[in-house]
């Protein structure tokens, strides 16, 4: 095409100059600016060399503006014109709706432009639509969140940032309090917490109608960041609206910290209470002995020849002082007897009693299903809870509670009967409650059961699309996706897809020497260990002299060079950092932070640097997203490096668990049985290019493989693997 459009070879390079630096852009640039290795490198296929060339002359000359119009022809790409600039003018505002960051809400309109074949404007042009769109988007939210406050809620989020005259503290910092270890003592905290954040009324979802969350959970994160003396400095209207929004948020923590307490402790009770059987088994001797000695004393006070009256006298006043630890004792023996721990709990519940109740008070429990039942039995111990008779009846709200979700190991507990099909009732008040919390428990960690505005236990459902955006966005994201957009036709290409890789996997089936079928079942056998070459130990030496030791530091500075991810910082609000140096700022962030230092070990190590300084950059400019995008770039810069494609081809990863230690007052922290100590588990997805893809902290008690998906599905660097590998024994812990 070069050759078609000139007989000169100046013209020719100017061509393809322009072209290839369009198709990389998405605009024209002047030739004279394109970067001379660029423009060296086509010029020299040519023949001529850079210098000789006359760049700017061609920019001037009316052979420019034909091949302009002949490459836009060639690419199917229309001018950037008035109809554009309402595309980008309608794209940016959608995209403020829901993005803060400059950089997300350029990135969205040039790939709508892209998308619809259009020429790309400057990126000022971008950069000061998206500004414009940004602030006009903001100031609509919080003139509508400060309105719909009323005044006298606003005098509550001032009073909250007013500072105490004795020490000089205001309310504000106690709002973003963490929670601390599920003792006793910190369930009660937190419970009359919830109580204090729901009596400010500055929550309720009318506040924010409209606002996408999104937009709501950047607000609270902005809000976070800043003490009290900033948010006052702030504009009323949105001082009023990051306020409420971290509110919010900090009221579905709350909730999602209950609910984590209560899931902690009944496990802890159940296991403690485990543990005392299996002692109580090794015990049994005794405690019979015992029993049977009463048992005696019994009888030979009944036996004599005295009145009944006399019997009677002499049975209280052996029982009177033994009979509570006697009766304590027959409950032991009983589950010893139906091998059942069930019978220890007890003792472990009663402490806690008044603690769990205050907080399914404040807790709204909601099961997503039809069936009622678990709702109808919370219901019903809270109605029972001063009644102090060790049976209750089952009639409540003019209907009978039905019975058949109390699993079969509660059964006879529960009810004092053998068969399920016996009518039941009344109900053993102890066994009762302890069955339902232990069900609350069960049902949190399942899904089975939701918290009413919580984040971690809320419905998964309520994140599902309407039926209305469904239709209306269907057939766009099946054409982008490439699937059809009718049902029958989805799951016809999914079987059919099936299929062929079934066919795929039988017809090497013959070929695989180590994949057997035994009675039906696959049995993979261990692959032969490879010989280890004999100048390994060489080529090992080699490398050590001849590869440098590199600081820590070094590295970090090197990639940030190389790769510029720093660009993912800035302040939480979304606008310009107005830092000196902020990429050393970022850099010494990011090192004392990820190397577990700390700011005021890293400022004693580093000149120019103070620890406040360093803390101030963390809190107010790094995010957990910034972070991932971050990490993602390194990620990506990583695998353009030929030397780990020889390690794997990036299709495989394993995931597996590391205990790291933590300090016990800590929510997340737990004791670890196998490891000993208190911390948590770091879980990672591992690229067969010897990469982490994603890691998570999790407790130590869950299972691990329920995590083992998590990395497939956050994942969002260029290494995307097929295949995960995980240990039997990592998903047992």
């Amino acid at each position: 095409m070069a050759h078609s459009l000139s007989h000169s070879t100046a013209m020719r390079i100017g061509f393809l100059v322009l072209l290839k630096t369009f198709q990389r852009l998405g605009y024209f640039i002047p030739a004279h600016k394109v970067p001379r290795p660029i423009a060296e490198h086509i010029s020299l296929i040519y023949g001529v060399h850079y210098g000789s060339m006359e760049w700017e002359a061609y920019d001037a000359s009316g052979s420019r503006h034909r091949h302009i119009a002949r490459i836009r022809e060639h690419l199917g790409v229309r001018k950037f014109d008035e109809t554009a600039q309402a595309i980008v003018s309608a794209t940016v505002r959608q995209a403020a709706l829901l993005r803060e960051d400059l950089v997300d809400i350029i990135n969205i309109v040039i790939e709508e432009m892209v998308r619809r074949r259009y020429e790309l404007p400057s990126f000022p042009t971008l950069r000061e639509e998206a500004k414009k769109a940004r602030a006009a988007v903001s100031r609509e939210f919080f003139e509508r969140v400060s309105h719909a406050f009323g005044k006298e809620r606003c005098r509550t989020i001032d009073r909250l940032l007013e500072a105490d005259g004795i020490d000089k503290r205001s309310l504000w910092q106690s709002l973003k309090a963490d929670a601390g270890a599920p003792t006793l003592k910190q369930i009660r905290l937190w419970t009359k917490r919830l109580s204090w954040l729901k009596s400010l009324d500055l929550h309720a979802a009318r506040f924010f109608a409209g606002v996408p969350a999104l937009r709501v959970r950047s607000f609270a994160l902005e809000a976070r960041s800043l003490d009290a003396a900033r948010m006052l400095e702030m504009e009323p209207q949105k001082r009023y609206t990051l306020a409420a929004a971290l509110l919010s948020r900090q009221i579905a923590r709350c909730l999602d910290d209950l609910g984590e307490m209560l899931i902690k402790k009944v496990r802890k009770m159940h296991h403690q209470a485990n543990e005392e059987f299996e002692q109580a088994l090794l015990q049994r001797q005794s405690q019979t002995d015992q029993l049977i000695g009463a048992f005696f004393q019994v009888l030979l006070a009944w036996v004599g020849e005295s009145s009944v009256a006399q019997k009677h006298a002499a049975l209280g006043a052996l029982l009177d002082h033994q009979a509570e630890s006697l009766i304590e004792l027959c409950r032991l023996h009983e589950a010893l007897t139906k091998h059942n721990y069930l019978g220890f709990l007890w003792k472990r519940y009663r402490s806690y009693r008044a603690a769990l109740f205050s907080l399914i008070d404040e807790l709204r429990f909601i099961t997503p299903g039809s069936d009622k039942s678990l709702e109808e039995a919370i219901a019903l111990i809270r109605h029972h809870r001063q009644n102090r008779s060790d049976r209750v009846k089952l009639a409540f709200g003019g209907r009978r509670l039905d019975l058949d979700w109390i699993p079969d190991r509660w059964w006879k507990q529960v009810t004092g009967v053998e068969r399920r099909t016996s009518k039941v009732e009344q109900v053993d008040r102890h066994y009762f409650e302890m069955c339902v919390f232990t069900l609350i428990a069960e049902g949190l960690q399942s899904g089975d059961l939701v918290i009413e505005a919580s984040e971690k236990f809320s419905d998964y459902r309520d994140q599902f699309v309407s039926d209305e955006e469904f239709h209306q966005t269907s057939a766009e994201y099946c054409r982008q996706a490439g699937l059809p957009d009718e049902g029958k036709d989805v799951v016809d290409h999914l079987r059919g897809t099936l299929s062929e890789t079934a066919d795929k996997v039988d017809a090497g089936f013959p070929d695989n020497e180590y994949l057997e079928i035994e009675n039906g079942e696959p049995i993979l056998r261990r692959g032969e260990r490879r010989h280890r070459p004999e100048n390994l130990s060489l080529i090992e030496q080699l490398m050590r002299e001849q590869i440098p030791v590199v600081s820590l530091l070094d590295a970090i500075i090197d990639t940030e060079k190389w790769l510029n991810w720093t660009r993912h910082f800035g302040p939480l609000s979304g606008h310009e950092a107005k830092l000196d140096d902020p990429i050393f700022r970022y850099l010494t962030a990011v090192f004392a932070y990820g190397c577990i230092l700390g700011p005021s070990q890293s400022a004693q190590a580093m000149r120019g640097t103070d620890r406040r300084q360093i803390a101030w950059i963390n809190q107010r400019h790094i995010s957990e997203e910034a972070l991932d995008k971050a990490i993602i770039e390194v990620i990506n810069g990583y695998n353009r490096f030929l030397l780990p494609s020889l390690w794997g081809s990036g299709e495989r990863a394993s995931a597996d668990g590391t205990k790291w230690d933590l300090y016990e007052q800590n929510l997340l922290s737990e004791y670890h049985i196998r490891y000993g100590g208190y911390g948590g588990i770091a879980y990672y997805l591992i690229s067969d290019k010897y990469i982490a893809l994603f890691s998570h902290f999790i407790p130590c008690g869950v299972r691990e493989a329920v995590y083992i998906l998590d990395g497939l599905m956050k994942n969002m660097s260029e290494i995307q693997p097929e295949v995960v590998h995980s240990c039997s024994f990592g998903s047992r812990a």
